[in-house]
């Protein structure tokens, strides 16, 4: 089963750390894909609140082994370059029966990822140059340190 969407915490080069496994959260899927993926019993969740941007979304994973990653021209990506929030995806993913504890379900494994639009994984971009930086002035109260050198 092929599902579009936008990419979130791709972990597929490396499993993600807290899980352990290879992941991607797929979001913003239409509603015909809400539908089909319904039909073999996976529920795609829906985001709220810090979560709303996802949209309804599912997240697909590979416990042991790595999906296969490529790029729109259908070339194997390496991990050279990470897949950041946003980049648009086609997920091949295959429904599978779980059972925790008393709870059962479908989730959906992890086959292979395509991404159509990448947008490049580089860490946050939240810190700004400051306007009225005086390149001779010395940040922080470190002159005595200087001085001892």
């Amino acid at each position: 089963m092929i599902v579009r969407g936008t990419a979130q915490w791709a972990s597929v080069f490396e499993p993600n750390e807290l899980s352990g496994k290879f992941q991607i959260d797929v979001c913003n899927l239409n509603t015909e894909t809400v539908k089909s993926l319904k039909s073999v019993g996976i529920d795609a969740k829906k985001g709220t609140g810090d979560k709303a941007d996802k949209g309804r979304f599912i997240t697909a994973k590979s416990k042991k082994y790595p999906p296969k990653v490529l790029d729109r021209r259908a070339q194997a990506m390496d991990g050279s370059i990470l897949i950041g929030n946003g980049s648009e995806v086609k997920v091949s993913i295959r429904p599978y029966a779980w059972t925790f504890g008393d709870k059962t379900g479908v989730g959906a494994g992890l086959n292979s990822v395509m991404v159509t639009s990448l947008v490049e994984y580089g860490g946050s971009e939240e810190l700004e140059p400051e306007d009225d930086f005086d390149d001779n002035e010395v940040p922080f109260d470190t002159r005595e340190e200087i001085d001892e050198l």
